[in-house]
């Protein structure tokens, strides 16, 4: 054996799982994804780095350590930032399967009795949930026509960032040491960094608009200029169907039974795939 070769590389870490993309790889921009023969791709478990990393609050918040963890756990995926938002939730599943296993507990509480219950969730079974929308699929709109595709995890994670940091603001909004004068403009300005964000959203899922005479626009600087200057009627139209996109993907509902012997009604409670929370 080499000097150079490490003797202990046949105790590294294997793939645990094997598993298919609900976007099947398309959506990633070149080089961001390293496509298989077969179409499925390895997860390995977590290390105890990527571990750690989830348990650092300021790179939750930033969105690094999320990134870090899917790039070391599904080495296929070779830029999470950009990765289609409707893989995420499948590749945080898989790597909390490889890592600990398909059974995960969690906790409800009966919206009827109050009562706490707790459950066991296959997130195998979890996992075949989880379908990819068909973004292929069009809207016209008097004379334009749009065409969609799915947020990538930075779109996502900076939304996150922007509404914890309005919510921070709130507070600031409500301190009592401020005037009037100053609590109005904080919360002005507050208006409209949410309405810009509400644009920015809206026009991250639109992947291009063509025009009656079949010029297609692509700049994502174009396209958002659009829509912060477009006729509400259009506006709503296309909001319309990202939310119509975003609700077929969703798979953050489960339903239970309450054990109360006294109460035993059936309920919905969400899933929290946070990764703070959900990797523990």
């Amino acid at each position: 054996m080499s000097d150079s070769t490490n003797p202990l590389q046949k105790y590294f870490r294997v793939p645990k799982i094997f598993i298919i993309l609900p976007s099947e790889g398309r959506h990633y921009p070149p080089g961001a994804f390293e496509p298989t023969p077969t179409g499925e791709i390895p997860v390995y478990s977590m290390t105890a780095k990527d571990e750690l990393l989830l348990k650092t609050p300021d790179a939750l918040i930033s969105g690094q350590s999320t990134v870090d963890v899917i790039q070391s756990c599904v080495p296929n995926i070779k830029n999470a930032w950009v990765m289609p938002s409707i893989d995420i939730d499948a590749v945080l599943i898989a790597i909390r399967q490889a890592t600990y296993g398909n059974r995960m507990d969690f906790v409800t509480i009966c919206p009827h009795c109050k009562q706490r219950n707790e459950h066991a969730l296959d997130l195998g079974n979890l996992f075949t949930r989880i379908v990819s929308p068909n973004y292929s699929e069009t809207i016209k709109v008097g004379k334009l026509e749009f065409i969609f595709k799915p947020q990538n995890f930075k779109n996502i994670n900076d939304a996150s960032r922007e509404t914890f940091e309005q919510q921070r603001l709130l507070s600031v909004v409500a301190n009592d040491a401020l005037s009037d004068q100053e609590k109005s403009e904080k919360f002005n300005n507050m208006f409209s960094e949410l309405l810009n964000l509400t644009v920015k959203q809206i026009a991250d899922g639109v992947a291009g608009i063509k025009t009656e005479t079949g010029e297609l626009v692509q700049n994502p600087v174009f396209v958002h200029e659009f829509f912060k200057n477009c006729e509400k009627h259009i506006w709503q139209a296309v909001k319309a169907h990202i939310d119509k996109l975003s609700e077929s993907m969703a798979t953050k509902q489960i339903n239970v039974t309450c054990e109360n012997d006294e109460c035993k009604k059936p309920y919905t409670s969400p899933l929290i795939f946070e990764q703070s929370s959900f990797f523990v």
